[in-house]
């Protein structure tokens, strides 16, 4: 995934475990911390060789602290740089100069700018460079209403300005701190005194072949990391079965050793069952100089498949979807039963080896891979693949035919639209936004991220208040193809799509397997104590961090927010935020939901802390989530363990929707308000209050009753 969001009541969790460990104490020698009233080592975030969503940070050192904390200077300095910038990766950016301006003033200027190229403001930061001595150093994420120019000497301690936000992928508030003209290499820990996980770049030979013990060696490391660290391994299986199939899995390597692309399979092939949406075991394998020397090329097949669920989850056809250039056109939607020879459903495990980034039991993930990716059911390997080979299909009514492979797979502009539609689902030309009337009495929202702008956030808000004063009946609320963002735009959203109905109090906490790990780690110092603050619960496994009691009372409502027929979109690519917000939905029975089950589980997530390891002899990397995040642990129909969250209406993948001219869901889901559908299953609250309503009928029936009585009684006597 782009980047991960946390929900509103574990963001407060969360806050707790920003302080990994405080570094032994500092000398006179050492450097300030550069966040005044913080230790050393305290609110770090990121260190060097942590991974910040898809991206290795070689040497950056990001720090947090509530918004508005003064920065200081750590020592002596002269200021060699200052301005504004704006950072698209952790090793891109494009600078905007000096301003000598307010914060607030110069962020004013740029609003419109940013909102339109989709960039989100908070992270438009002032950017200082410090020589201090021989070493240079950077500090970016800063807000001041009082530029530095450059030439200016420091005094340590001196205040540089306050804590803003540095990197669009980071939700929370943080600075980042970088060195250079090192000697040393670019370390940003090491001068205030803390031990370093910093790592000089050093090139590492590629090893195109591994012996049976170097890749024996491999496994163990990443399987015993995984057992010892990983929070969630109960959600897949027991700790018996995991071992029982390490085990099996060990015995595929040969005793004669295994080339390191096939060594990849199998690792792919433990990532794929052992799978999460925040963990992902990376195996590239370079272009081997030897195989140039065979001339082998690369070709497609010529017809393009996927794989359609009939009637039973477990049971899937194999249908021709697309035909090369529309020579093959005849075969589209027929059904296969074998290529070369081999049933389908055993090509559909080579189309599945890569998939591993979902949760627990989410089934929408593997479904919409099937069907997108079934392109690449039978694809060859570079060395593997003469020229002018040929494919044989088997169909299912026992048509067979041999066809050629092709070397490009073009189509029509009309066939290459049907296979790339779903990646234009709930996008919006210029902004991350699109609200539009659909008709009279339905307002579409559309909405592709939760890294929103404030002016884009504010934008949403009023469209939901708008229609509640408009008293627009039926409210679409997209949240398809959405990866999440930031949690307070989906702490504002969600209040405003609750209208006067607040969310269902529920119970969440943190979970974590132990407070240090043996596995050796890139990211962590070996011995260092992570998670001292966590506690055991007696009868459980791991340790805990459990909520505030006023973390669980109900929280707040929108007095001016929505109160009418709320439709929510959702499918496979709706992630993190996007399933929170339909979680609440749902939970507490305030609207509707529409599409397919979300790619992220809806009870918990692992999207924060992670060990990252790299194997010695494959020189493969994980990233290890450490943490569980519980939001919520009321499971029911509604809410399944182990699942995303689960639509309402429920629309399976189908030829029909492939080969459909526009936005099938949108359209089906107008077809459900004309037709009047919405929740059918009233909230416990509110059948518990229609249970006593004859009761009450009754007793104010009766009360009515007495008084005419004795009214008539009253008047019969004067």
């Amino acid at each position: 995934m782009k980047h991960l969001i946390f929900p509103m009541r574990a963001a407060t969790l969360i806050l707790l475990l920003l302080c990994p460990f405080v570094g032994k104490a500092q000398s006179k020698a050492n450097w300030l911390w550069p966040v005044k009233g913080q230790k050393a080592g305290q609110g770090i975030l990121y260190r060097p060789q942590d991974k910040i969503g898809d991206e290795l940070n070689f040497g950056n050192l990001f720090i947090t602290a509530p918004e508005g904390t003064e920065i200081i200077c750590p020592d002596d300095a002269v200021v060699e740089n200052y301005g504004y910038d704006y950072s698209f990766s952790l090793y891109t950016s494009s600078s905007f100069g000096y301003h000598d301006k307010p914060y607030d003033k110069v962020i004013a200027e740029y609003q419109d700018e940013f909102r339109k190229k989709g960039w989100d403001i908070r992270c438009f930061t002032i950017s200082i460079g410090l020589k201090i001595g021989k070493k240079k150093l950077w500090i970016d994420g800063l807000r001041s209403d009082k530029a530095i120019p450059t030439g200016t000497r420091l005094k340590r301690g001196d205040v540089l300005g306050t804590m803003g936000y540095s990197y669009h992928v980071i939700e929370e508030p943080s600075i980042r701190l970088s060195i250079s003209n090192d000697p040393d290499g670019g370390d940003p820990m090491t001068p205030f005194g803390l031990r370093s996980t910093f790592r000089r770049y050093e090139p590492i030979p590629t090893k195109f072949h591994l012996t049976h013990d170097e890749a024996v060696a491999d496994y163990k490391q990443l399987a015993s990391s995984v057992k010892e660290i990983y929070p969630s391994l109960e959600d897949l299986m027991t700790e018996q079965e995991y071992d029982s199939f390490v085990s099996k899995q060990l015995k595929r390597i040969p005793s004669d050793g295994i080339a390191l692309k096939d060594f990849a399979n199998i690792i792919c092939d433990y990532n794929r069952v052992i799978h999460d949406s925040h963990l992902d075991v990376s195996c590239p394998v370079p272009d081997n100089p030897e195989d140039k020397k065979k001339g082998l090329e690369y070709y497609y097949s010529p017809l393009m498949v996927g794989h359609i669920a009939k009637g039973d989850a477990s049971d899937y056809a194999c249908v021709v979807l697309l035909a090369a250039d529309g020579i093959h056109s005849n075969y589209v939607g027929k059904h296969i039963a074998r290529i070369d020879g081999r049933p389908v459903s055993e090509l559909r495990i080579n189309a599945l080896r890569g998939l591993t980034l979902y949760d627990a039991g989410v089934t929408s993930v593997v479904d919409e891979a099937l069907f997108y990716q079934g392109k690449i059911i039978y694809t060859f390997k570079k060395e593997d693949q003469p020229a002018k080979k040929t494919i044989v299909y088997e169909f299912e009514d026992g048509e067979r035919v041999e066809l050629p492979m092709i070397d490009c797979f073009r189509g029509s502009d009309a066939d290459r639209k049907k296979w790339f539609r779903r990646n234009n689902i709930n996008r919006h030309k210029d902004s991350p936004i699109g609200i539009r009337q659909l008709n009279d009495s339905v307002l579409y929202i559309g909405l592709s991220t939760f890294e929103l702008s404030q002016v884009d956030c504010d934008s949403i808000v009023e469209a939901i208040h708008a229609a509640e004063r408009n008293e627009v009946p039926n409210l679409i609320f997209d949240v398809r193809n959405n990866y999440g963002g930031h949690g307070d735009v989906l702490a504002r959203i969600t209040r405003a799509l609750m209208g006067r109905m607040p969310d269902s109090p529920h119970k969440g906490y943190l979970k974590v397997n132990a407070a240090a790990f043996n596995s050796p780690t890139l990211n962590w110092i070996a011995g260092d104590t992570i998670f001292g603050d966590f506690k055991p619960i007696e009868g459980r496994k791991g340790l805990y961090q459990m909520p505030n009691e006023e973390e669980n009372e109900t929280p707040s409502i929108d007095s001016l927010g929505y109160n009418g027929r709320l439709y929510v979109l959702i499918d496979s690519h709706s992630a993190s935020a996007s399933a929170f917000l339909a979680g609440t939905v749902k939970r507490s029975y305030r609207g509707y939901i529409v599409g397919r089950e979300t790619m992220s589980a809806y009870h918990c997530e692992t999207c924060v802390k992670f060990a990252n390891i790299r194997l010695a002899n494959s020189q493969f990397t994980a990233k290890i989530p450490m943490m569980r995040i519980v939001f919520d642990e009321t499971v029911n129909d509604r809410l399944p363990a182990l699942r995303g969250v689960m639509p309402d209406c429920n629309i399976p993948l189908s030829e029909e929707e492939f080969h459909y001219d526009g936005d099938y869901i949108l359209d089906r889901t107008l077809q459900l308000i004309s037709d009047g559908t919405y929740i059918e299953i009233p909230t416990p609250a509110s059948s518990a209050r229609w249970k006593s309503l004859p009761i009450a009928l009754i007793v104010i029936a009766t009360i009515i009753l007495v008084v005419i009585i004795l009214f008539l009684y009253q008047r019969k006597k004067q």
